[in-house]
């Protein structure tokens, strides 16, 4: 049985954040389309099986269960209920980032 797939809110904010700034200040739509194209494959591969990606290895982020998700230099945090067949997308972040400090 397929998950299904939830945003928060935050999550959706960063999506739109992160095609703003790879259309409007990388000025490219081509990256902008690939990264939605890799977003949607990782997507896909969550849905069949969320245990695909690992707990992250920061402790402070893996104490709260989050496993971490690669796409193009952005990791997606996620969690999910195996029971109600679902998968939470908490945050999309810049690899480069302190996502540590960024998902408390």
């Amino acid at each position: 049985m397929a998950y299904k797939l939830y945003h928060a809110f935050a999550a959706h904010q960063d999506i739109f954040g992160i095609l703003d700034y790879l259309t409007e200040h990388l000025d490219s739509k081509a990256a902008a389309r690939h990264f939605q194209s890799e977003l949607t494959a990782c997507y896909k591969r969550l849905r069949e099986n969320p245990y695909l990606y690992p707990v992250c290895r920061e402790e402070r982020i893996a104490a709260r269960g989050f496993h971490c998700a690669p796409v193009m230099r952005y990791i997606i945090f996620y969690t999910f209920d195996e029971e109600k067949c679902i998968v939470r997308i908490h945050r999309i972040i810049h690899g480069t980032r302190d996502y540590a400090q960024m998902l408390g």
